[in-house]
């Protein structure tokens, strides 16, 4: 956003106002982008806490997700787009399977059309072993987020899993969060390059 290009947030897990809330505590302006016409929500939440107005009001007729997802594209200028689903949890707890694969690869192909990314949320050992690896194979980028227990500490590790087109090394990084500026990778100074914008990017497949 901050290079003025259009993102969408498709949330099934929190009200767009908790996301606005967390967005701003890593230093942004959200509301500042909604203005600019350059961030948006598809509220899939709401709805099944009883709100009625302005959220998609069946957010697990894929179908008509979809429609609103195309409408809500469009009026962003439909063009370098970055959509971001939070989660696909309730996608997959709330509908059969292969209509749940089909809902991602449609927006795949509205957001490859549109020159922009997809990213995805699912939680390991969510779904069944096999359906986790059919998403996976959807995707050209897999980062794995893990916290680890150390003595009495909880951490936080990242670890890039599959790039596509990418030579990598899967190794753990640890990262931390920083209010104001967001994630903070610890890196070693030898032995290993990261290119932080690739942290983001997962990306439908040719």
């Amino acid at each position: 956003m901050c290079r003025l290009k259009p993102c969408i947030i498709i949330t099934y897990d929190t009200f767009p106002s908790n996301i606005i809330e967390r967005m701003s505590e890593f230093g942004w302006d959200p509301k500042k982008y909604q203005t600019m016409n350059k961030l948006d929500f598809v509220d899939c939440y709401s709805a099944t806490a009883g709100v009625t107005e302005g959220v998609v009001p069946q957010p697990f007729d894929l179908t008509s997700v979809s429609i609103y997802l195309t409408a809500v594209m469009e009026r962003l200028g439909n063009r370098e787009i970055t959509i971001v689903l939070d989660s696909l949890i309730p996608i997959f707890s709330e509908t059969e399977s292969k209509h749940a694969i089909s809902f991602i690869q449609s927006i795949a192909a509205k957001v490859k059309k549109a020159g922009g990314k997809l990213i995805l949320t699912l939680s390991t050992g969510s779904v069944h072993p096999e359906l986790f690896h059919k998403v996976e194979s959807l995707v050209d980028g897999v980062v794995e987020l893990r916290m680890v227990e150390e003595g009495q500490m909880l951490r936080r590790y990242l670890l890039v899993r599959k790039m596509d087109r990418r030579h990598i090394t899967p190794r753990l990084v640890q990262f931390d969060i920083i209010g104001g500026r967001g994630i903070q990778l610890k890196l070693s100074r030898i032995g290993f390059l990261w290119r932080r914008p690739s942290l983001s990017h997962s990306a439908p497949k040719n």
